[in-house]
């Protein structure tokens, strides 16, 4: 069967001598593996395709069960992320967000145009606050949205991954700062965030145990924040 379908290239995987599987997160298809033959020699049709954060069309052909890529032509290939080391962690964090937590071979439409949106955000503007909307979206688009309200203290509650005013033995309390900086974020898109950076590295992190709570997956380019 033939398929043709956009998508984003999220992971690479070096395959026998020359070839690479790469995991591409697709309008239609969701996450799939599609190998590019031969394309690690010098001369190879698809290099600039077979590439992280690469948006492309693809035309693939089934065959015993996997995909072969045999043609895909560059939608945007985001140089602007892959060219900035701090833009270039935070995009790894959002391809290995999909690639831990989306369910392979499921169609996500809308996880693809948030992901989508969200690689030009962060190309084109600050890369923590992109990063924060991005995490916090995809939380809600999974149907386990994080509330946000005023209160003096709040807690996370490390079993559900929540935020709540109330503080039990489940409990750890929050930096207001970093709460504050999640919120407006989150909250008022089209503002500029006074948060220090310092804060919002925080931020990222406190959303990492937030994932870690909520889907037990341990998503190891969190470290580098």
């Amino acid at each position: 069967m033939d398929v043709k379908d956009k998508g984003i290239i999220i992971k690479l995987t070096d395959y026998l001598e020359a070839d690479k599987l790469a995991s591409v997160f697709s309008l239609q298809q969701g996450i799939i593996t599609a190998k590019f033959a031969g394309v690690k020699k010098e001369k190879a049709k698809f290099k600039a395709v077979a590439q992280p954060f690469c948006f492309a069309d693809f035309d693939l052909a089934e065959k015993n069960a996997q995909f072969i890529v045999t043609q895909a032509s560059v939608i945007d290939n985001f140089f602007g992320i892959v060219a900035d080391y701090n833009k270039a962690i935070c995009g790894y964090i959002i391809l290995d967000i999909i690639n831990s937590l989306v369910p392979k071979g499921k169609t996500e439409p809308e996880i693809f145009l948030t992901t989508l949106n969200s690689l030009k955000e962060l190309e084109t503007c600050d890369h923590y606050p992109a990063t924060i909307r991005f995490i916090v979206k995809f939380i809600d688009l999974c149907g386990m949205g994080l509330e946000f309200f005023d209160a003096k203290h709040v807690y996370l509650d490390k079993i559900s991954g929540n935020f709540t005013p109330s503080a039990n033995q489940d409990c750890i309390q929050i930096d207001n700062k970093v709460y504050e900086a999640i919120k407006n974020i989150c909250t008022q898109q089209n503002e500029k965030t006074s948060a220090q950076e310092t804060t919002l590295k925080q931020a990222i992190r406190l959303l990492h145990n937030i994932l870690l709570a909520k889907f037990g997956e341990d998503i190891k380019s969190f470290s580098f924040i």
